[in-house]
Order: structure tokens, then C-alpha cells, then sequence
């Protein structure tokens, strides 16, 4: 007797759990959090990077190429390439990439927390796919360094203030391949909104600033490049660029170009709209200085 009564219990209990699950389900489903259950879901198999890729590249309203969307990993292993779901059609670039974007502090963050929602992290690696974006827009070949730092630290047994050593040694690797034009590190500064949001015509954008290395013997060429590029940005917008911050006791590893700059784009408050914004108006700034001071078009 006592045998049938607990079945009978046990019963309702599956039976309860069972509609609990479908009931839960459902609401969600009607509530349109289905994506979140699909992403959940695809996160415990092979197919987590495409489904919660997906996701995360329709929410930044695709302002970066979904072939260059990264999904981070683990600490070690932070690139990976997913493959492209929309806008097949690539500009395609004959020639040889003329920019190189690195960022010696790739773990710098911006606070959004809609992108933590799907565990990737916003950071200044995706402001630099967003700016080789906009220059391949304008037929503007470049290249964003995959490799991390703290592996190349983790490697040589070194601490976080090496950072720039781990840099200098990919620049040294990538400057064998190519002859660049331009390096750019692509930093997010530690200010508030307050110093770092500009807003023009009803649009919103993140100021930047150019910070010069004055501890090697060529620093003028860099500096000349900075300024030029700093009036150009604020003759158009006035205050979007917070100007060119002089540091005479470090050199940031400009002594190994005359075109080696550091930028600093928005603070940890910043959106992925404003960041958006102003590297498209860098990555223009950058296409006219090309064109003018280097190639001698007008």
C-alpha cells in the first residue's frame, strides 16, 4: 500500500515539473526571448560562435562586418572567425594593406552591458574591426592584430607592464611582411562621459585624442602626422578630438614609423554608437590625409 502511495506521489511531482518546463516555455516564446533560449542552447555545442554571433551582430545594427565579429574564447585564444551570414558581397582590395591596428591593451572594456548578454566582451579589439570596416569602405586595405598580448606575456614569463614590449614585438613581425604606412594603437580612455561624449546635429559621438611619445630621436615626424590629423577632425567637428597629449618619458614604440600614432577612442562609458561615429570620421580623416599628403591627390 504503502509502495502505490509513493508512485502516486512521485507521479504528480514528474507531472508537475513536466508543465512547469512547457508552461515556462511558452512564455517565454510569446515574449520573444526565444533567442535567448536558442543562445543558450547553442552555447553547450559546437554551434554556440554562430548562433550567439548572430545575435550579437544584429544588435550593433551591423556596424561591423560579421566575418570579423570575434568570439572570445578563452584568455588565450580570443580570435575566432565566424562565418558571414549577410552581406556576402565584401569590397574587394587588390592592395597591399596600408594600416596596421593593434591595441597594446587589448583588455581594455566599454561599459555595455547588452553585448556582455552574450558573453563577448566590448572592448577596444571591436572598435578596431570597426574602424578597418570603415576603411575598407573606402578602399583602404588594413589589418587588425589577432594575436593577444597576455599571450605573448603568459609565453616570456612577463607581467602586465610589459605590455608594450609584447606590441613592439608584433609590429617588428608585421613591419617584415608589410611596408605600412600607418600604425595605429587603439586605446579607450579611463575618463567619464563627461570628457569624453560630443554631440553634433542630433548625433552622438566619442571624443578621441592623439597621445605623442617624446622619448626617441624622431618623434617630430609623428607629431606633425598627430597634429595634422587632429586639426583635420576638429575643422569639421569642432571638440571631437580632445587634442594631442604629450608624454615626454615614454615613446609608445613610435620610434619604429614616422606614421605610429596612439589613440585614445572614448571611456568606459562610451556606446558602440558613439565609437561607431567617430571612427567613421577618423576613418575618413585618414582617407583624405592619405590621399593628399602622401599620394599628392586633392
Amino acid at each position: 500500500m504503502f509502495g502505490k502511495f509513493y508512485n502516486k506521489i512521485n507521479y504528480k511531482k514528474y507531472l508537475f515539473i513536466i508543465l512547469l518546463v512547457i508552461f515556462s516555455l511558452l512564455y517565454l516564446y510569446l515574449f520573444n526571448k526565444y533567442d535567448y533560449i536558442k543562445s543558450f542552447v547553442y552555447k553547450s555545442s559546437n554551434k554556440s560562435n554562430n548562433i550567439s554571433s548572430k545575435l550579437l551582430y544584429n544588435s550593433l545594427n551591423k556596424v561591423i562586418s560579421y566575418e570579423d565579429m570575434i568570439i572570445r574564447a578563452n584568455e588565450n585564444d580570443n580570435i575566432k572567425k565566424a562565418s558571414k551570414i549577410v552581406n556576402t558581397e565584401e569590397t574587394k582590395i587588390d592592395t597591399k594593406p596600408i594600416i596596421y591596428i593593434y591595441n597594446t591593451h587589448d583588455t581594455e572594456s566599454y561599459t555595455l552591458p547588452f553585448i556582455s548578454d552574450y558573453s563577448i566582451t566590448p572592448n577596444v579589439k571591436i572598435a578596431s574591426y570597426i574602424l578597418k570596416d570603415h576603411l575598407n569602405d573606402l578602399k583602404i586595405n588594413s589589418v587588425v592584430e589577432k594575436r593577444t598580448i597576455k599571450s605573448y606575456l603568459n609565453k616570456n614569463n612577463l607581467d602586465y607592464s610589459y605590455s608594450y614590449q609584447a606590441s613592439r614585438n608584433y609590429i617588428k613581425d608585421e613591419l617584415k611582411k608589410n611596408d605600412y604606412l600607418i600604425l595605429i594603437d587603439l586605446h579607450r580612455d579611463s575618463a567619464t562621459k563627461k570628457y569624453t561624449s560630443y554631440e553634433k546635429d542630433n548625433k552622438k559621438y566619442a571624443r578621441i585624442m592623439f597621445v605623442l611619445g617624446k622619448n626617441y630621436s624622431t618623434y617630430s615626424d609623428n607629431e606633425k602626422f598627430m597634429n595634422n590629423l587632429n586639426d583635420r577632425i576638429n575643422k569639421k567637428y569642432r571638440g571631437l578630438s580632445r587634442g594631442v597629449f604629450v608624454r615626454k618619458s615614454s615613446k609608445y614604440n613610435q620610434d619604429l614609423s614616422k606614421r605610429a600614432i596612439l589613440i585614445e577612442v572614448g571611456g568606459v562609458d562610451s556606446t558602440l554608437e558613439e565609437i561607431n561615429n567617430t571612427l567613421y570620421v577618423f576613418a575618413n580623416v585618414l582617407n583624405d590625409y592619405i590621399n593628399e599628403e602622401i599620394y599628392g591627390r586633392k
